[in-house]
């Protein structure tokens, strides 16, 4: 189980909290801000952006996805993201 299946699944349970989220005065999951964010920076990474806030080691670890670039990956976490929100 991945690290971040393993939180999801403590939420539910109810052993911790998630931080909230607003976005326009109404509250939004968590988790699929998270998928959101983390989506919008593999993009990035894809494209030969980098930045500071994350790097590509701590995603695939986070997910448990398999690749070398970041545009590997992002296939990958599409996928398992197109899953998830449905």
């Amino acid at each position: 189980m991945t690290k971040f299946e393993t939180l999801v699944q403590q939420v539910n349970e109810g052993s911790i909290q998630t931080p909230s989220v607003t976005f326009e005065g109404k509250a939004v999951n968590f988790f699929k801000y998270q998928l959101s964010v983390h989506h919008f920076y593999l993009k990035l990474m894809a494209k030969g952006i980098g930045n500071k806030q994350i790097k590509l080691k701590d995603l695939k670890d986070y997910y448990g996805l398999k690749g070398k670039t970041a545009s590997d990956v992002l296939i990958q976490f599409e996928a398992l993201r197109e899953r998830i929100l449905g």
